[in-house]
């Protein structure tokens, strides 16, 4: 009775705990309209100088390097140019940056390795950082490596990653990783991780993989206060995703579909502390790549008996579609002895959620690059799309085996006359600016608390307050 009512209280300080912090994360600003989660907090880049990106270049004047790189000076980086950019080393990304992916004309701005042998996206040692619609594809490297994920974080904090795809990775689509101090309040939402190639040039061999999430360099370290928000997992062979322990705050995979793995969906261990996990309101579908027909959404794994690992579920539909001509429901849970499932989310969560039988239609409408308008889902985001409602495509080891990479034609922006980073035409449809002489961006427009640059940033990307 006793190891029970031990057991009792520190579920309750958890609770305590995670209450507190999600409360604290409402009251502080946040990135943009409708910003959810732990990294919506991440403002660094507000008052900051905004810097157009004019080529596709993989380096030099007017190009993204030059912007993501300068520093760690708030700014935006706008985007005045579209198309791919091919890489020859990866792009860091330092501290106080928002990249408007969202500004692009045309199809949006892709991103491919060229001689780097290395993921294209890094974000390491940085804090307050925004990234939103981009299509990160690295692809093989020339020479075999095992660091090629699309994108890195490391060591960072207040992040907010949103409306990404992310492909043709030859390690996990997404990393985050800790090796000094912590990596935590991160958001990842609205995005794609699919396509993960396999057996591609990877040392170990066959390596397919969605995200990993919280790995570390030992347990001196932290890694916690992450949010997964309405993703696209899709024909990755495992990792999807792997989630290991740390003692910096819970994990939270909310209103997520996950499709087609070879091996295994969700896996959470407690490695290097003890491990808080939600998994609330997602979808679990097996596909035609599939090798186990029953197996579970989540397994949980007890890497060590010094920690706890505490997983809560709630809400899931787990399907084996069979042969995709039948559906049946599969196991939510595979745990270990000692792991404890709790049934139900009883804490506040960083994110609203809606159920499990809404999320499949409301992620696939608008995940990934994709603008409210439509514009920006390419040829290969809506293949994807297609897979997913058709109970088709497979695990790949090439891209060529789903067309390869888009042609995004380049394509400039309207004019700008005066160089203020706002297109003439919105200027001319905005009162208070004027298209003939550059505006302060952070002015702030009349009857509201946003400057003219957060207002623009957030129509383009059709931001607005969420209810809980």
């Amino acid at each position: 009775m006793m190891a029970r009512n031990r057991t009792q209280a520190a579920v309750l300080i958890v609770f305590g705990l995670l209450m507190s912090q999600t409360l604290a994360a409402e009251a502080a600003p946040r990135a943009f309209p409708g910003a959810v989660g732990f990294g919506a907090s991440a403002t660094g880049w507000t008052g900051g100088e905004v810097i157009p990106v004019t080529t596709l270049a993989d380096a030099g004047a007017g190009s993204l390097r030059a912007c993501v790189e300068k520093g760690e000076m708030p700014r935006i980086c706008v985007f005045q140019v579209s198309g791919t950019i091919t890489l020859d080393t990866p792009l860091f990304f330092r501290s106080n940056l928002y990249v408007a992916g969202q500004t692009a004309p045309g199809q949006g701005i892709q991103i491919r390795l060229g001689k780097s042998r290395a993921t294209p996206v890094i974000i390491k040692n940085a804090n307050d950082v925004v990234v939103r619609f981009l299509k990160v594809r690295p692809g093989p490297s020339e020479q075999p490596s095992s660091s090629v994920d699309a994108v890195t974080l490391e060591n960072a904090t207040r992040v907010y990653l949103d409306h990404l795809s992310l492909m043709f990775s030859t390690d996990e689509n997404l990393g985050i990783h800790v090796s000094r101090e912590r990596s935590s309040d991160i958001t990842v939402a609205n995005s794609i991780s699919a396509w993960a190639l396999d057996h591609a040039n990877h040392p170990k061999g066959r390596h397919s993989k969605g995200a990993l999430i919280c790995s570390g360099d030992g347990r001196d370290f932290d890694c916690g206060r992450v949010s997964l928000w309405r993703n696209l997992f899709a024909h990755n062979r495992d990792r999807n995703p792997d989630i290991y322990g740390h003692d910096d705050g819970p994990v939270e995979v909310v209103n997520s579909v996950f499709y087609n793995p070879i091996s295994q969906f969700g896996e959470f261990r407690n490695y290097y502390g003890n491990a808080f996990i939600v998994y609330a309101g997602n979808v679990a579908l097996t596909g035609p790549s599939t090798v186990d027909r029953r197996p579970a959404a989540v397994e949980a794994i007890m890497a060590s008996d010094q920690y706890r690992l505490e997983v809560q579920v709630d809400d899931i539909l787990a399907i084996d579609r069979g042969r995709c001509d039948q559906d049946r429901p599969f196991r939510q849970v595979d745990a270990d002895p000692g792991a404890e499932i709790i049934e139900g989310v009883t804490g506040t969560l960083s994110v609203p959620r809606v159920k499990a039988s809404e999320v499949l239609d409301l992620v696939l409408e608008g995940v990934g690059d994709r603008l409210p308008s439509g514009e920006h889902r390419d040829s290969l985001d809506q293949q994807l799309v297609e897979t997913v409602r058709d109970c088709k495509g497979k695990v790949i080891d090439s891209p060529s085996e789903v067309g390869g990479w888009p042609d995004l034609q380049p394509e400039e922006r309207v004019v700008d006359s005066d160089g203020d980073g706002f297109p003439d035409a919105w200027e001319q449809s905005t009162t208070g600016l004027d298209a003939g002489q550059p505006d302060d961006p952070w002015q702030i427009v009349a009857g509201t608390d946003q400057s003219y640059i957060q207002l623009w940033l957030a129509e383009l990307a059709g931001d607005r307050e969420l209810d809980d």
